[in-house]
């Protein structure tokens, strides 16, 4: 069994241990993504107030004027923290051709005036993109990171169990031993006391590579929603439903929450999704989604901390671990050196490769 597991963690780790590098090294960069964007784009962070003081209306028209018709707007966050601007999304219309990915405006809160529309979304808008889907989201992108995923999950895990001393040698293994090499120390120590850090990140990006699939096998076991909401069809005579309408009809289930952003309603069937920080707390875990039908304004689903089922729950968790969102200043540094490290697995572990094959 040991020479199996050898054998699985080697080749695991000088093939898909190579994508591994660069999904590890952006991973790293988006636990600290806003801050290294405002540190390469200060005039995008040059804000003039930190409240926002328009209505989510207005934004929205300031990014449809700066855009000039190029694309529509379709979704909006506010600022996450003190400091940071309004994000606008915008999508090419039809008649420009298929478009790859979207547009980011940033917008000054107090003035709604646009700070920039960086081109291809910046440097950070590509990591996001690598990271999820290597760039390829028409190749089945996302799924080839999901297989990384579980490379990753199995090397760690079996590169535990092969590290894993003889009796009586446990305290020798824990530090640098003498008649390994540098790099055989540095393979072995890394692995052991983050291989679980790795397995988690590895375990939460499988979930949110294989979405569909992942809900499909949580309802097994609890009540899981389907992930598209749709109105119902609209008849001959309905009006739209202004956004300030659809906002207030979700605050008014979760009183004093303030908007964290709003999705727009995108083809016939759409709905308005508006996010809200609630239980006083900016906390990711308690964000609420309200889905609000765009013409009738009934409410189609509130998703909120207190309504999700265990399945909810669950699949939400796996998001914020992943992103250390939910595990602190502390735990969000821990991730991000997690994040540099398959590249030192797959150079040490090479060495040692070959190193054996040479002798």
């Amino acid at each position: 069994m040991r020479r199996l597991w050898v054998q699985v963690h080697l080749w695991l780790g000088i093939t898909l241990g190579a994508l591994g590098i660069f999904i590890g090294i952006t991973g790293s960069i988006l636990v600290y993504d806003h801050a290294i964007d405002a540190w390469l784009n200060p005039a995008r962070y040059a804000v003039t107030g930190t409240q926002a003081a328009l209505a989510p209306g207005e934004y929205l028209k300031s990014a449809a004027q700066a855009l000039e018709g190029r694309a529509r707007p379709f979704n909006l966050r506010m600022p996450e923290e003190e400091g940071m601007p309004v994000v606008v999304f915008a999508r090419g219309k039809e008649r420009d051709g298929p478009t790859r990915g979207a547009i980011r405006l940033y917008l000054d809160p107090p003035t709604g005036r646009v700070l920039d529309v960086p081109p291809g979304g910046g440097f950070i808008a590509f990591v996001h993109a690598f990271h999820e889907n290597l760039t390829l989201r028409e190749y089945q992108g996302r799924e080839i990171v999901g297989l990384v995923g579980f490379a990753m999950l199995i090397s760690s895990l079996s590169g535990l169990y092969l590290w894993w001393p003889a009796r009586g040698r446990l305290r020798e293994a824990l530090g640098m031993r003498g008649r390994f090499t540098l790099s055989r120390n540095l393979h072995y120590l890394s692995g052991f006391y983050c291989a679980l850090v790795l397995a988690m990140l590895s375990f939460t990006g499988i979930w949110l590579a294989y979405v569909d699939a992942g809900r499909a096998v949580v309802s097994v076991f609890s009540a899981v929603p389907p992930r598209n909401v749709q109105a119902p069809e609209a008849a001959e005579g309905d009006k739209p439903l202004p956004l300030g309408k659809a906002i207030q009809t979700a605050q008014s289930l979760y009183p004093g929450a303030p908007l964290a952003g709003v999705g727009l309603p995108a083809g016939p069937r759409g709905t308005y999704r508006v996010n809200l920080h609630t239980g006083g707390s900016r906390a990711p875990v308690n964000n609420a989604a309200v889905f609000i039908d765009p013409r009738s304004g009934a409410v189609l689903r509130n998703t909120g901390p207190a309504t999700r089922s265990g399945g909810e729950k669950f699949l939400v968790v796996q998001r914020l671990l992943h992103t250390g969102d939910i595990l602190g200043p502390a735990g969000r540094a821990l991730l991000f050196v997690t994040g540099l490290l398959p590249a030192l697995f797959v150079v040490t572990g090479t060495m040692m490769w070959l190193r054996q094959r040479r002798a």
